[in-house]
């Protein structure tokens, strides 16, 4: 009985052993990616982004999302048009992010600040680490629109949330919404210039 009971601890330990040195792999699909559903090859050009689209209770999350993705397209030395100045051109026309782009709103930043690119989104799920939720979340939807014609370029969908970059325990978890967005926003900059935006190439 002793010899049994020294066999199941033994099998017990070696199992807990193995479950904190693997690395945890999500077969749910449904959080961790960054998708390019459709993309178009154009010349190098500067870019504009746009406050993105509220779809959560925060009523600043889409401003906060569109100024990191800025943060990354400066990072990668993509030319871009300062967040103020395209919210002053947008308030100057009367025009606001929950609504569609009009193609002479286009022809202004192409024909006066050289913009080849407009992105613009928006936030569907946008939940930061705490009261409730244990872990950050975020659920964008992106698209890229070519101010001469009028196109979109790209689109992409972006989800993931903490535990997403998990490797041991709690190591490698991600526990600020700030952190999580740059790690998105990053991993969607990486995947644009793999799909073959040549917009990104400059």
């Amino acid at each position: 009985m002793k010899n049994f009971k020294l066999l199941i601890f033994i099998i017990a330990a070696i199992g807990l052993l193995s479950s904190c040195s693997s690395v945890q792999v999500k077969e749910n699909g449904t959080s961790g990616y960054v998708k390019i559903f459709r993309k178009e090859k154009i010349k190098p050009c500067k870019v504009a982004i746009l406050p993105f689209k509220n779809e959560v209770k925060d009523e600043n999350a889409g401003e906060k999302v569109s100024l990191i993705f800025y943060s990354s397209f400066v990072s990668g030395g993509i030319d871009v048009v300062l967040p103020q100045d395209v919210k002053n051109l947008m308030s100057g026309r009367h025009f606001f992010p929950y609504q569609s782009i009009p193609q002479s709103f286009l022809d202004f930043l192409r024909n006066n600040l050289n913009v080849g690119l407009v992105v613009t989104g928006k936030v569907m799920t946008y939940k930061p680490y705490g009261g409730g939720s244990r872990y950050p979340e975020i659920r964008i939807w992106i698209e890229g629109i070519d101010t001469k014609t009028g196109r979109r370029i790209f689109s992409a969908y972006v989800v993931h949330r903490g535990d997403d970059f998990r490797k041991v325990l709690e190591f490698g978890v991600v526990k600020s919404i700030t952190r999580l967005m740059f790690v998105s926003s990053d991993e969607l900059m990486k995947k644009l210039q793999e799909a073959g935006v040549k917009c990104l190439e400059e």
